[in-house]
This record gives C-alpha cells, structure tokens and sequence, in this order.
C-alpha cells in the first residue's frame, strides 16, 4: 500500500499575483494565463508517472524482501540473519536514489506466527510540479508474506526394498537381513516423512484442504484393500496362474463295511484246556454262586480270513452282501463253575475253557465305491475362478497334498493390468494398460488380479522349464514380499501418520515402475478416484505432488513374484526372461508412469537416499526437483526443503 502527501509553500509569493497587480503587463498576463494550465497538465503527468512508478518499485522491493527472508525461516522463528536477508533482497529490486528517491528508509519484522511484516518508504521530489508549490511525495508501502499452503495433495511413493534395512553408509547393501541395522534408512525415511507432515502443518491455512497417501513398493504394492474399497468390479473374476493340477486314476471297488456271523456248528470234539479262575471272600454260598458268570460259546478264535465257500450274494443299490461258510474253524467254550470254600470264607468262580472245531457261517458286508487316488503333479499355467475369493479374501482350490482342497489368502497385492512385452513407451503404446494412470477398467484385460502367493510354483527339473513338468513331488516357490498397505489421499493426523510409518517393514527387491504407476493413480484428477481428487469443498485449485524416495538402482529377478507375475514364466515384459532385459524395459516402464503424472499437472520430487542419483531418477523428476541425501539427516533436511517449497511462499496482503 502506497501513501503521499503534498502542500503549496505559504513563504512563496504567486507569481500569478504579481502579474495581475502590473497594470501594464496584461498582454503577459494574458499569455501565463494560458501557459499555465498547459504547465499544470503536463508537469501533473510526468510527476504522477514518476510517483507511480516509484512507488510500484518501492511495493515490489518490499514484497521481494519479504518472501525471501519468510523463505529462509525454518519455523516461525525470525532472527537478525532473516532479517539481514530481507533486506538485502530490497536493496538488489531498489537501490538508493533510484527515481530520485531520498531518504530512503526499510525494515522487517515477523509476528509471533511467523508472518513476516515490511515497510518502505521515501521522499520523491517533484520536477515541474514544483512550479506550483508542491515540491515532494512523501511514499510509504507495507508487506506481509507468509507461508500458507491452498489445497494440496501429496503422494508419498517409498522404497521399502531390503536395503532399507542397512544404514545409509553399510557398504552391505540388501545384506542386511530382515532386522534394520542401527541407525537404518528405514529409521530415517520414519523421521523424514514426520519432519515433511510437520512443516507442512506449519504453513497451512485453516480454510485449505491438505491430504495424504503413501505408496511402499518394493516387488510389489498393496492396493487391494483400496480397490475394494472403491469398487470391487475392478478385479477379476477369474486369474491364469503359474500353479499345478493333480494327476488321479479313479479306482472302482467294494469296500467292506461289516462282517456278521450268522451260525456257528461245532464239530463235537472239544478239548479241555484248563480253567480261568478268579478269587473273592464272601460270606455264604449262595453269595459265591452269585459271582458265577454265564457260559461263553462259540468264541471264534480265527479272524475268519479264508472266505471260502460262498453259499450266496445280494446286491441292494450300492450295498453287497456275501454269504460264507469257513469250515473246520477254530472255536472255544467256557462253560461257568464256582466254589464256597466255607472254612476259610473264599469263593473261587470263572470258566472251565475246551476248545473244539466248527464250521462257521458268515455274511460279509461291502459298499461300492469309486475313488480318486493321487498319481502325479502337473505344473503349468492354471486358471482359478475366483468369485469366492473377495468374501473373506480366501480361497479353496484343489492344489493341496495329493490333490485336496487348500486354503489360500489373499494380503492385498495385486498384478496388474494387461501390457505388452515392448521395447519404447513413449508414447504408450497399445494394450499396455498397466501404464495408463487414469485406467478406469471395463473389460478383463483392465482388471487388476489378486497375487495369490500360495497357489504358485516354479518349474524346475535341472532348469527353468517354460512347458509343463509333470512329477510327484512339490516344486519350489518363487521368492515374494508385499509391502504395508498403501492409502490413498485422506486427511490425516500425526498420530495416525506415526503409526503407519514405524509399522514398515524393508523386503525383496527394487520396482520403481509400480510404486510411481500406483503413485500417480492415487493423486490423479482424472482415472478411477476422480470423484475425490478433482476438486476440492472450498472450490480452489488443488496443487498436487508425488515425494519419491529410492536407496537403490532397478534390480528386477525374474523368479519373483512380482506385480507382472513370474516373469521368467509369464513373460509380460521381457522377450527372453532375462534380468537384464528387465531391467532396461522396467526403466522405460517408470518413465512412462513419471510422464504420464507429469502430464497430469502434478509435481514429481525425488529423492536418491544413500544412492546415485541416476539420469534415469533424474529424468523422472520436474525439472529442478530432484535431490540426493547421504544420510537420514540430509534425508530429513530435503523432506523438509521439499515441504517448504510445496508451501508455496506467497504474499498474505
């Protein structure tokens, strides 16, 4: 805001007057009567267009010192040194005197809250304007800059490989194991994301809508539980997978279920073979003569096993029964004895046991069955319906030992959509819907697919066998992670952000290609979560960014489970299944997905954590918006110069 006052010099006799009182000058009074207005109108002009731009400069100088030294505050402390630079910035937009401004006077303050407050001001001396009494404009302009963030989205797309688990100078690399070393990147990458939220808490305006999503990727990324969320109909009903089917021969036969003896005729010879005694004392004999058990007769002592001699057969549906006789069995008889032995109280009682021969009558009872019995596994590409899958997020299907059902879960990863094996990307080309961002899917060629882990197999028999492989004993599994859950964008607090962030977990290898497809998926304008992302309840502008961060180079294996499948079998993105080839066609794959969020209007930060920052992370970011970070305390600092720049230094009046 510009001021400027202006006054006649009472000291200064009018000249106009003068003239009038000269009786003999009115031809000169005549002419300065016209000369005058003409010197008004034109001196008025060039003094206003001097003002006017001075004092223009003066607002913008003023306004240039204040957003830089708002710029320079890491917190709402403000400090000499920031003062110091906002000066500074007002002396390189107006040095002394420009315009023939004198006295010249400027200074910065802040408020508790961090604005930060200028003033300017300066005498401007008028030129003509002078001939008529008013010889200055007195100029003051007033600034106020702060940080106060509009609408903003962010996408967090991190890199939990397993090299995460090292510390940023452990020479070990993915060494490390599945337990983070002291001081591990992981630990930073939970500091940094905390700085980010916090500066960014700092600067936001009550009336702005900031949002959050997080994107883990390593082999893979966990959307499922976001998919869902939305829309179910984007997954498939039915998946091909790298799995096996059971070999049986089905096996006809009557199983028996019973054997009822009907007759026993014994043969009339028995033989005695002793007596089977017990003891009692008892106070009487007829008391003894209680404890006398009951003959046993016909106790066939064989198992009846010879089934000779079928006498008849009946067969009622399913249920057959046959008659036997089993001649010259092998019988006993125990015929009951007791005795009172009065004198000394005891009671002896048991069998008198005579074994004899018989002919034995029998009936043999069996039922009718077919059964499957297991031969062999053929491992090959199997397809799964999969209807029953999204209930429960499990699955019976018929691959556990010798064939029967298993249970298998799904943890939310997915494969993608449909792609093509080739070689450029730019443009997209044809049929590659996995790296079409704005993918809404209508057909099973754009439907993303469960990762069902437990249902897969290699081929391995001396070599990586692409045809089937048929063999009776389990093949190996293919290696797999799935990292946390990703979210999408959502307000969300400190505390909920702290939690997400100390439950990471580093594992597997490095895919940059589906953490920035997943990335820009969630954050786009446009594509499957359109209704939330395109506008915003104030009515704004949205500004919208992706932090990528990375401690490491592409490194696909081609015998993992990954997002594309196993690729060494299913062969979506190579030609041959080799690692390099993957490597090279997953680098073009993640330049497509930086163009295609860059061409959404959103903003690509990238962050190369302990690593290289290559051409082809560079190549990825906004021009001017990729970094490196040696350690987790360079990391924190760039989360958080990234943070102030999303921020978005602006004038506040």
């Amino acid at each position: 805001m510009g001021r400027y006052q202006t006054g006649p010099d009472p000291d200064r006799k009018s000249l106009l007057r003068a003239l009038v009182s000269d009786e003999t000058a009115n031809t000169i009074v005549i002419s300065a009567m016209a000369l005058f207005p003409l010197m008004a109108m034109v001196g008025g002009g060039v003094d206003a267009s001097r003002y006017y731009m001075a004092q223009s400069r003066l607002q913008a100088a003023c306004d240039a010192g204040a957003l830089a030294a708002r710029r320079a505050m890491a917190d709402d402390t403000f400090n000499q040194e920031h003062k110091t630079i906002g000066l500074n910035f007002f002396d390189q937009n107006y040095t002394d005197g420009t315009f023939g401004l004198e006295n010249r006077q400027r200074d910065y303050t802040a408020s508790p809250d961090g604005e930060v407050n200028g003033i300017a001001s300066g005498t401007l001396p008028t030129t003509i304007m002078s001939a008529f009494g008013y010889e200055k404009f007195d100029i003051t302009v007033e600034c106020t800059a702060d940080i106060n963030i509009s609408n903003t989205d962010i996408v967090f797309v991190v890199d939990v490989t397993g090299s995460m688990n090292c510390a940023p100078d452990n020479p070990g690399g993915g060494s490390c194991g599945n337990t983070p070393d002291p001081g591990s990147k992981i630990e930073g990458l939970r500091d940094a994301v905390m700085t980010f939220y916090d500066t960014v808490v700092d600067s936001t305006s009550p009336a702005a809508q900031v949002r959050y999503g997080m994107v883990p990727y390593a082999s893979n990324v966990n959307v499922g539980a976001e998919l869902m969320a939305a829309n179910p109909a984007w997954l498939a009903q039915s998946h091909t997978y790298q799995s096996r089917e059971a070999n049986v021969d089905t096996v006809i036969e009557w199983i028996e279920i019973a054997t009822n003896v009907t007759n026993v005729v014994p043969e009339g010879d028995e033989e005695y073979l002793g007596v089977s005694r017990s003891w009692q004392r008892t106070y009487s004999s007829s008391a003894c003569s209680g404890l006398e058990p009951d003959d046993l007769f016909n106790l066939i002592r064989t198992d009846l096993g010879t089934h000779q001699g079928v006498i008849s057969q009946t067969v009622d549906g399913t249920i057959r029964t046959t008659s036997y006789r089993d001649d010259n069995e092998t019988i006993w008889n125990a015929y009951a004895y007791s005795n009172y032995y009065s004198g000394s109280g005891w009671c002896e009682y048991g069998w008198q046991v005579y074994e004899d021969r018989a002919d034995v009558f029998f009936d043999i009872v069996e039922e009718y069955r077919e059964e499957d019995v297991f031969q062999s596994w053929t491992y090959k590409p199997v397809t799964f319906d999969l209807t029953t899958l999204y209930d429960d997020n499990r699955i019976e299907l018929p691959i556990g030992n010798n064939g029967s059902m298993a249970s298998v879960d799904w943890d939310g990863c997915i494969e993608e959509a449909d792609t093509v094996a080739a070689t450029s990307f730019n443009p997209v080309p044809a049929g590659a819907n996995d790296l079409d961002v704005n993918l809404v899917p209508d057909d099973p060629t754009e439907y993303w697919k469960p990762v069902l882990r437990n249902a897969t197999w290699k081929r391995e028999d001396g070599g990586n066998v692409l045809g089937e492989l048929t063999q009776t004993w389990d093949e190996n599994r293919p290696g797999y992670s799935c990292p946390a859950p990703a979210f999408r964008l959502r307000d969300i607090t400190r505390t909920e952000l702290q939690s997400y962030v100390d439950a990471l977990d580093a594992r597997s290898s490095t895919y940059h290609d589906i953490g920035m497809i997943w990335g820009a998926r969630f954050i786009s304008p446009n594509g499957i979560f359109s209704a939330d992302n395109a506008t915003a309840p104030n009515g704004d502008a949205i500004s919208r960014h992706i932090v990528f961060m990375t401690d490491g180079i592409l490194s696909p294996s081609t015998e993992l489970y990954t997002t594309y499948g196993i690729e060494w079998w299913d062969r979506r993105v190579t030609d041959n299944g080799s690692n390099n080839q993957a490597r090279s066609r997953h680098a073009e794959r993640f330049q497509a997905a930086c163009r295609a969020a860059r061409n959404q209007n959103i903003s690509v930060w990238v962050v190369a954590f302990g690593t290289t920052l290559t051409q082809n992370l560079i190549d990825c970011a906004t021009p001017g918006r990729a970094f490196t970070a040696d350690d987790s305390a360079q990391l924190r600092d760039r989360f958080e110069e990234i943070a102030q720049r999303i921020a978005a230094l602006r004038l506040t009046q």
